[in-house]
């Protein structure tokens, strides 16, 4: 399973330095209803999927963001719809 994506700090172009990558994650799972101590034993933590260009991995941190503004020259100026996931959690991370 791979964890970690190298990423080309010196890169030309933004979608050459910060990397489109699929992110396969375990979440938290919480339920308030009531269930047996045998349910609860055969319960699974939900599989979840983030897609977006790779910020960062560092800190025990990957750091995705989805959108970018940029300017007249065509450089990022400011990302949105962005995503941090402890690593712990990480099953496996690819480039797309």
């Amino acid at each position: 399973m791979k964890k970690k994506i190298t990423i080309k700090k010196n890169a030309k172009h933004w979608h050459d330095k910060y990397p489109l990558v699929s992110v396969t994650w375990k979440d938290i799972s919480s339920d308030a209803s009531w269930q047996s101590f045998k349910q609860l034993m055969s319960a699974e933590l939900p599989v979840c999927v983030t897609k977006g260009h790779l910020l960062s991995q560092s800190r025990g941190i990957t750091r995705i963001f989805g959108d970018v503004a940029k300017s007249d020259k065509g450089e990022i100026e400011e990302i949105g719809n962005t995503t941090i996931i402890p690593n712990s959690v990480i099953v496996k991370i690819e480039k797309i």
